[in-house]
Formats: structure tokens, sequence, C-alpha cells
């Protein structure tokens, strides 16, 4: 009767043993948690101020383009540089030398129109208003006559000999002269001499004392 007994607590021991063993455990998944930088931002630096541009006597010279196309030539580029920031012309801008082709000496009363280079052909000129015609004169300042615009001087200074011998001068140096007329003597300008104003420098009285 023990016998039997114990083999019974035994089998049934034996049984929870297996049924512990074959237990199966639910699996727990868990998120990675993402790492959130704590780096601080970077910051991008502007680029740096261009120097100031440093000129001497020895410095070259400089040709500077207007918008409406004309020229001018400097000393250098810091009298370029400051002409612009002056606005003396406006909006002069530092361009190829040989823009300035046909400018001879520094400085604005030497201005000229930027120098072009001559198409194969003559180009076909538009009609323009009287308003547009302008006065030319020769390279050694003695004829002048009367041209409907650029395009016409471009033209004859391309196609024509002498070539660039036609220069734009004072509409006043062309007066009494009308388009398609030939070439005439031009007509000297008055000349303005300033004479200097002497000021009156005035001595004080001497005082006299009553006695």
């Amino acid at each position: 009767m023990r016998s039997n007994q114990l083999t019974l607590i035994f089998g049934a021991a034996l049984i929870c043993v297996a049924s512990g063993l074959t237990t199966v455990t639910p699996r727990t998944t868990t998120r990675r948690s993402t790492a959130v930088s704590t780096l601080p931002p970077i910051s991008i630096r502007p680029w740096p101020c261009s120097p100031p541009a440093v000129c001497a006597r020895t410095s070259p010279r400089v040709c500077g383009r207007t918008p409406k196309g004309d020229c001018q030539r400097f000393n250098n580029i810091c009298d370029l540089i400051q002409a612009n920031r002056l606005g003396n012309p406006a909006g002069i801008r530092h361009t190829r030398d040989i823009d300035c082709r046909t400018v001879r000496a520094v400085g604005a009363a030497h201005r000229r129109a930027c120098w072009v280079a001559c198409p194969a052909r003559p180009r076909a000129c538009r009609r323009t208003p009287p308003r547009q015609e302008i006065c030319v004169r020769s390279r050694n300042n003695r004829e002048c006559k009367i041209l409907a615009n650029t395009c016409q001087l471009r033209n004859q200074n391309c196609n024509s000999q002498p070539r660039n011998n036609w220069l734009r001068t004072d509409k006043r140096r062309c007066a009494g002269m009308q388009l398609g007329d030939k070439q005439r003597p031009c007509i000297n300008l008055p000349t303005t001499t300033r004479h200097p104003i002497s000021r009156r420098t005035t001595t004080p009285r001497p005082t006299t004392l009553d006695a």
C-alpha cells in the first residue's frame, strides 16, 4: 500500500517538474530609445570683408565704365573705388583697359564713349528722332558735322578712311549745320577766364584817448 502511494507521489512530482520545464515565458519587447544629440549648433561665420585696396605712385592706370557706355581713365584702382562710392560719375565700374582705347588722358574732361570692335560690315541704323542727333569732330579738332545717332558714328569710324577719325563733341560746335551736310570748320566756343576775387582787408582804426 505504501509502495503504491509513493509511486503516485513520485509520478505527480515528475509531472509537475515536466510541466515547469515546458512553460514558455512570454518575451517582453522593449523599444530602442533614440538618443538626442546635445551638441551645440554649428554657427557658420560670414565671409571676411575684402581688404582695402592699397595704391602707390607706381600703381597702373585703370579704366572705368558708366551704365551709359562712357569710359574714363583713372590714375589707379583706389581713385576708381572712391569715385564709385561718391557716385561721381554715377554707377562707374571697373572694366577692361581696351574699352578706354579712345580715351587719351585721365579725368572726367577726357571721358569718351567706350571703344567697340568694328563689325565686318556696316550696320543698318534705325531711324531716330532729331533729339538724338549728335555733333562730331575730327581728331585734329578742325572739322565738324551732324550725325543721326551713335550707330552712324560707329559706321563712320569703322568703314571710312581714316578710321576712328570722329569723336563726339559739344553740339554748339555744329551750330547752323543739318543732318546730311558735309563736314565744315568747327565753331570755336568762347573761353571763359575766371579772375581771382580780391577781398578788401579792413584795418581797425586806432583809438584815441581824450585828454
